[in-house]
């Protein structure tokens, strides 16, 4: 009697896990690309706050000094958050610092929403997963009229998209310089410099409205 109990409870749960594969509901963790988080509490590229639970993926992104001096690049973060809430949160943590919203998009799990703040500009990506919320904070400068197309894959590429390898960037951990010329890439985590979040960076003052989304 036993046996049979046993030999039909393994039976039912090879049913049950049939069952998830056949209707796609798989672990949303397996292959993950993205490992080795670190909590952060504001974003390296635009200093200001980020939505409570983010991580930081710093082998999912780059920072480089553009010519004007200012900070560029990519910033990848995941946590367990809403994205509608992330987006807000940002939406008011960036106004109350002097970024206007400038066009947001939406499409099913994705959005998008790109602001400037006087020649910078920031274009952050949502993307909801199963039980998780992927953001990446793009930064740079206004290119001039006229710039020249940098075309992907070229010798002077940056970073690659999530999940995929990103080349060693940066000082060595532990070493401190002063600001780098133009051009030149920091690495974040351990090997970064220190004050990278100001004290302007918390604590973002109330502001009225809200984000307007547009499907497409």
């Amino acid at each position: 009697m036993r046996r049979t109990l046993v030999t039909l409870a393994l039976g039912l749960v090879l049913a049950a896990a049939q069952g998830c594969a056949s209707m796609g509901v798989g672990n949303p963790f397996s292959n993950d690309p993205l490992t080795g988080g670190a909590d952060a509490a504001s974003s390296q590229l635009l200093n200001v706050p980020l939505p409570t639970g983010m991580q930081r993926y710093a082998s999912h992104g780059y920072m480089n000094y553009g010519a004007d001096g200012e900070r560029e690049g990519l910033e990848t973060l995941r946590g367990n958050v809403d994205a509608s809430q992330a987006a807000q949160s940002m939406f008011t943590a960036l106004q109350s610092q002097g970024w206007q919203l400038r066009l947001s998009l939406r499409k099913g799990d994705r959005s998008l929403y790109v602001y400037d703040k006087g020649n910078s500009l920031a274009v952050l990506a949502f993307r909801r997963q199963t039980v998780l919320t992927i953001l990446e904070i793009w930064a740079g400068s206004r290119l001039p009229d006229g710039s020249a197309l940098s075309l992907p894959g070229g010798a002077d590429s940056g970073a690659e998209l999530s999940g995929e390898e990103y080349a060693p960037l940066g000082n060595e951990p532990g070493q401190s310089a002063p600001t780098p010329p133009p051009g030149t890439t920091e690495q974040w985590g351990a090997g970064a410099p220190a004050g990278s979040g100001g004290p302007g960076a918390s604590g973002a003052a109330g502001t009225s409205g809200g984000l307007q989304e547009r499907a497409l």
